[in-house]
């Protein structure tokens, strides 16, 4: 993760380029400003042998467990033509893409237009949040899209569902102070109903079109 989060300095990025992220463990991601570590439940995470790590970029917590997400980072120099400097037109770029992609392989989903809607849930839980360029089934989110952006560019990082299993992010949030909170996060997303080579082909397919 650290390697990742310095990976926007790179001299190899000076050009569009995609990184395939496979991880190895069970892991808690948290957004940017969830450094405090709100309402963990850190005996849980302990007992379960699960890896707590943070990201740069803003939103609610992310679990990774392998297998269960396609994880794609893009990173867009500000000196190439597919920069935008807009943060909403930049998510809408990449979250059009992603829309694309899922169309193609059959897919009734919607992208999400309009701006980033918040709630107390979706500061603990990134997939309960709806954010310009992030894409749904049925209200369920599954693909969900953060920003990191710096003066060589912008980093994109996206994750696809492709198992929704919440037990662990259920219970690692039980006691915060949001009710019904584990209905809440179970119904919160959803599986893309899609395989994660599949994914990553149309994607590909769609992103080197643009």
């Amino acid at each position: 993760m650290t390697a990742l989060a310095h990976a926007a300095t790179l001299k190899e990025w000076e050009t569009p380029t995609v990184w395939i992220i496979k991880p190895e463990d069970p892991c808690i991601v948290l957004g940017n400003s969830q450094r405090e570590k709100p309402f963990l439940d850190i005996s849980y995470i302990e007992s379960e042998g699960l890896n707590l790590t943070s990201r740069r970029s803003g939103g609610g917590t992310v679990l990774v467990v392998p297998g269960d997400l396609l994880w794609i980072d893009v990173f867009i120099p500000s000196s190439s033509r597919l920069w935008h400097e807009d943060v909403q037109q930049g998510a809408l770029w990449m979250g059009g893409i992603w829309f694309e992609a899922m169309r193609s392989m059959s897919v009734d989903c919607s992208l999400h237009t309009d701006s980033l809607l918040r709630s107390p849930l979706s500061d603990l839980v990134c997939f309960a949040g709806k954010a310009p360029g992030e894409v749904f089934v049925n209200d369920q989110k599954i693909i969900g899209i953060s920003q990191r952006r710096s003066k060589q560019g912008t980093r994109y990082q996206c994750a696809l569902i492709l198992k929704w299993n919440p037990a662990h992010l259920i219970n690692v949030f039980r006691d915060a102070p949001i009710e019904n909170i584990s209905e809440r996060i179970e119904s919160c997303g959803t599986e893309a109903g899609c395989g994660g080579e599949e994914a990553l082909t149309a994607f590909l397919k769609q992103l080197t079109s643009h």
